[in-house]
């Protein structure tokens, strides 16, 4: 006869079947923002994507991390040919993220005519689900829209026209992935000290030479890479932007010698490589020296993506902990009906939905802007780098936090925490680490209104609040009384030291703001907790404190089985 005491979980242990059916916040918010003429079409989407993430994925993850990439340089023969091998499960893998329509339902003129305003939403609630389960996969796929985003807007018809259908496919056979060939050696973020060079041959096209340090999804159809063809010292000023296809017209190989593929602490499921361009066929996009200017776009998509996946991966470690401490006894009774559990989901809760409600925020501002939405488009450019920063930062502690509530087994590689937290790392990192996006975030209150608009939303949602008015307008004062000394200073360094930790309070305060705006007759049961925490921050009073009921904390986590 089985002893019942001596087991990990009870025998009722069950778990989510379906990440979109069981979050009820993410729900609520597609149906609130979302009209439901268009959500009727991506919905049955979402559910299947959301049954394939908390289910069919999950061994395909572990293999695919566990069976990395490997290039094979060379055939038997000799012959140079620089292919990089995917385990099976990769590929499945890619079939599911197709099959979501991610792409297909921004990029088909058909649909994207139809949901216009939306296609931006409907695209990232696709990869929110599916980056629940595949954070490394989730890397070419966001490689992927940004490459067709400037194909779509720069590229000549004829290119546009012939690979548009590709970069959007709905099946995977079909699919051509993305990459971008951004940084090197001399550069890494400091792009501007690049030195791969591009030789023009003809009208729009070159050859490039030179080696990229850091180029994500090796093994893409299609390309967007960095040359000089300026002078040295004309910094990004003198960069190109252009477009490489990884076979030219002619089908022969597009000469290209991959160097290594980069042996990763985590997102080990995707290809990493560093990369020699010898006489590189690539197509210019743009102005000639412009180039920067152009990829910026993409990084700009990149960054949202890079917060979805943040979202994604903490709202994955927060039902993994849950189901386990719910299904665990400890002491008497199950683990999540203790006190100091109960506290640690209420503040882990409280911060995904604050990172949630601002990548969502963005995603929405995106869809504006592109419909020409100024005042979107003011917001966005200091958004998106918010976003990026918050939720990457946010992720890393979060998911950390989620292994240590599970103990030994959470670290433990049968569990998916280890491999999570391996891949979230990686999130602070790509596209603008932290220092990188203060930077930008100060460049972006110089080139645009967007942190006028996010002050005057937290002054407008101060005023209207009973609860946390006072408390957030105080604070809010304080904040500007120090944006005003920085701006009545010269010293480059005091702006950059103090603008870090401002700006960390000033996110705060908008994720209230936005938690403020959001409440309604359902997300109160959410939203209100958060909100009680979020005030706590604030108030840095020592005082007594209350664990939240366990039925505030299901509330706040919105998840049912």
């Amino acid at each position: 006869m089985r002893d019942l005491s001596n087991q990990v979980l009870t025998d009722d242990a069950r778990s989510s079947t379906n990440f979109f059916k069981s979050d009820h916040i993410f729900r609520h918010y597609l149906r609130k923002h979302v009209p439901d003429s268009v959500l009727e079409y991506m919905a049955p989407k979402l559910e299947r994507v959301g049954q394939q993430a908390a289910t069919r994925m999950n061994p395909l993850s572990l293999k695919a991390d566990q069976q990395r990439p490997e290039l094979k340089k060379r055939t038997k023969f000799g012959e140079t040919i620089n292919a990089v091998q995917f385990h099976p499960a990769y590929w499945k893998l890619m079939d599911i993220a197709a099959e979501s329509e991610m792409f297909y339902v921004k990029y088909n003129p058909e649909l994207r005519e139809r949901f216009e305003g939306n296609r931006h939403a409907l695209g990232f609630a696709a990869g929110q689900l599916y980056g629940m389960s595949e954070i490394g996969v989730y890397c070419p796929l966001c490689m992927t829209d940004g490459v067709a985003h400037l194909v779509d807007q720069y590229a000549p018809e004829d290119i546009r026209k012939r690979l548009l259908p590709k970069l959007s496919a709905c099946k995977g056979a079909l699919l051509n992935t993305g990459a971008m060939f951004l940084t090197e050696k001399s550069g890494g973020s400091d792009v501007g000290r690049n030195i791969a060079t591009a030789d023009k041959v003809s009208g729009r096209k070159y050859k490039l030479n030179g080696e990229k340090w850091f180029c994500s999804n090796v093994n893409a159809e299609v390309i967007m890479a960095l040359a000089r063809t300026g002078n040295a010292e004309d910094g990004t000023r003198g960069l190109s932007l252009f477009l490489v296809e990884k076979e030219l017209p002619d089908g022969s190989r597009n000469p290209m010698n991959i160097i290594r593929l980069k042996e990763k602490l985590g997102v080990r499921s995707m290809a990493t490589g560093e990369v020699e361009l010898e006489d590189t066929i690539g197509i210019r996009l743009g102005e000639e020296n412009r180039g920067f200017k152009v990829m910026t776009e993409m990084i700009n998509i990149s960054r949202i993506y890079n917060a979805v996946g943040a979202v994604a991966g903490i709202r994955r470690a927060i039902i993994e902990s849950y189901e386990y401490l719910n299904h665990r006894i400890t002491f008497g009774k199950k683990a999540v009906e203790h006190a100091l559990i109960r506290q640690k989901f209420h503040e882990i809760g409280s911060l995904y939905l604050s990172d949630f409600l601002l990548t969502w925020r963005a995603i929405r501002a995106m869809d504006s802007a592109e419909q020409g939405n100024q005042k979107e488009k003011e917001l966005l450019r200091t958004l998106i780098p918010m976003a990026k920063w918050s939720s990457a930062e946010q992720a890393v502690y979060i998911v950390r936090e989620c292994m240590e509530l599970m103990g030994g087994n959470g670290y433990i590689e049968d569990f998916v925490m280890p491999k999570l937290l391996r891949d979230i790392n990686v999130l602070p990192i790509w596209e603008g680490s932290g220092n990188i996006i203060v930077l930008d975030i100060l460049r972006a209150t110089q080139k645009s209104e967007g942190l006028d608009i996010i002050i005057d939303k937290i002054r407008g949602t101060a005023e209207r609040s009973q609860n946390y008015g006072s408390l957030m307008q105080d604070k809010l004062d304080k904040i500007l009384a120090v944006w005003k000394e920085l701006n009545d200073t010269d010293d480059r360094e005091v702006v950059e030291s103090t603008a870090k930790p401002l700006f960390e309070e000033l996110i705060h305060l908008y994720q209230m703001a936005l938690m403020i705006e959001e409440r309604d007759g359902q997300s109160e049961a959410w939203i209100d907790p958060a909100m009680d925490y979020m005030a706590s921050e604030l108030d840095d009073t020592l005082k007594i404190k209350n664990a939240p009921d366990l039925d505030i904390i299901q509330n706040l986590i919105g998840w049912k089985y």
